[in-house]
């Protein structure tokens, strides 16, 4: 069995495990009602059967791959159907359940070797109170597996739990101590403490809240040409949060904004010529995003195929003209990094005033409402070292649009409307802000 088709058994099981249905909810009508509505980008969930008694029940819920993923599963020979069985325990306070995931004779095989015979991939309990409230746990069991050609994969459990209100709303934790992959070839991935969590809800297609990820290490080797690469202590952020009017004000909803702010940061990176690269930050923010508009476009993503129709594609302008006319903001606040050759620091800020009605046919107008800054600077004997980019950097030195300070290239520049104010008060048209880094 090859790793890539391992890979496609560990991704199956994990979409499949995606928010971890509504298992144990209190009755059958609330578990139906429950399954009915549940929302997912990836996954359609529905009952097969709820067998209901008086101190236990039994259910089955049906998951299916939704259409534009299937092809990845159909590809390694994956089901794109799975089911789930259901135990519950009926209380005084609540529900109890235990879980499995039904394994066709297509995959038991498969299975057996990673896991081991009569030893289920991965479980699944919830203990749901009286007010809906449910707590859960998911464990992915621990892989060990060998072929004849000397590949491998080890892991540790991966354990997922947290907790979910009657309103979707809830927290979460992940953790997976150890993955260790070798391939036929003797190449390696040893992977270290993956952890993350999140709070919020879904609405539709978008996660309200925060989630964080973190990783201690990770290393690649390829011991035949001695040749590997590492990263160590990578931490990324994201964050999606709504500014609501008050409820009572005129059109409420439709001003509601999204700011969505995403971070990663990486302690070191060793590449495959051995060079270190140390404390990587980027922070890219979207702010004052219309949200109705967001919520539109997200909708059509599923829907649009490679080639859009003539109503899509209206249908998309007028969202994007929507998304324009309310302002919005884009910020790089944070590109940096140390290498050998010293420190690089960046960032861009980006704003679009409200105001503009139709966007999409007076795209040149949208320099009007335009502001922002763009900073940068280079250590210049990080560029010499590249040729093309020391003869463009030099150019610009010349016409004064970098200068040159405490051995770095650093470029400062100010956008206003169709105008970019360079650091010595020169202008230039906007256009040529594009053209320098062409």
């Amino acid at each position: 069995m090859s790793l890539k088709k391992i890979g496609a058994i560990g991704g199956a099981i994990s979409v499949a495990l995606c928010w971890p249905i509504a298992v144990g909810q209190i009755g059958e009508r609330i578990y139906l009602d429950t399954v009915g509505k549940y929302e997912n980008p990836y996954l359609k969930i529905t009952s097969e059967s709820y067998d209901r008694g008086y101190l236990t029940s039994q259910a089955v819920s049906r998951i299916e791959i939704k259409d534009e993923f299937k092809p990845v599963f159909e590809e390694e020979g994956l089901p794109t159907v799975y089911h789930v069985d259901h135990q519950l325990e009926h209380g005084f306070f609540g529900v109890k359940s235990f879980s499995q995931l039904e394994l066709d004779d297509n995959v038991k095989e498969l299975a057996a070797e990673l896991w081991g015979s009569d030893i289920p991939p991965v479980t699944f309990t919830t203990d749901t109170a009286l007010t809906r409230t449910t707590k859960f746990k998911v464990v992915v069991n621990p892989i060990a597996y060998k072929d004849d050609f000397g590949g491998s994969v080890a892991s540790q459990p991966m354990i997922f739990k947290g907790v979910v209100d009657a309103k979707g709303a809830g927290e979460f934790h992940y953790h997976l101590p150890q993955l260790n992959v070798t391939s036929s070839a003797n190449e390696t991935m040893a992977l270290h403490n993956f952890a993350g969590g999140g709070k919020g809800r879904m609405d539709g297609q978008f996660w309200l809240g925060t989630q964080q990820a973190t990783l201690d290490s990770v290393t690649f080797t390829d011991s035949q040409n001695d040749k590997s690469m590492s990263l160590k202590n990578l931490s990324v952020d994201m964050s999606n949060v709504l500014k609501e009017p008050d409820a009572k004000s005129e059109g409420a909803e439709e001003n509601t904004r999204l700011t969505n702010i995403n971070g990663v940061k990486v302690a070191e990176i060793v590449s495959v010529d051995g060079k270190k690269y140390e404390n990587f930050n980027f922070s890219l923010s979207f702010a004052d995003l219309d949200y109705p508009a967001i919520q539109r476009l997200g909708a059509m993503s599923d829907d649009i195929n490679e080639q859009m129709t003539l109503e899509q594609q209206k249908e998309a302008l007028l969202a994007l003209d929507l998304l324009v006319a309310k302002g919005l903001s884009l910020a790089v606040d944070d590109l940096s990094v140390t290498t050998p050759e010293g420190d690089v620091r960046s960032y861009v800020r980006f704003t679009v005033s409200p105001g503009l009605a139709r966007a999409s046919q007076s795209v040149e107008k949208i320099a009007e409402k335009l502001t922002g800054a763009i900073m940068l600077e280079v250590p210049k004997a990080l560029v010499e070292k590249n040729p093309v980019a020391a003869e463009r950097v030099k150019m610009m030195e010349q016409a004064q649009i970098v200068e040159v300070k405490d051995d770095k290239f650093v470029l400062n520049m100010q956008v206003e409307g169709d105008k970019v104010i360079l650091a010595n008060g020169d202008q230039l048209p906007l256009g040529m802000l594009f053209m320098l880094f062409m």
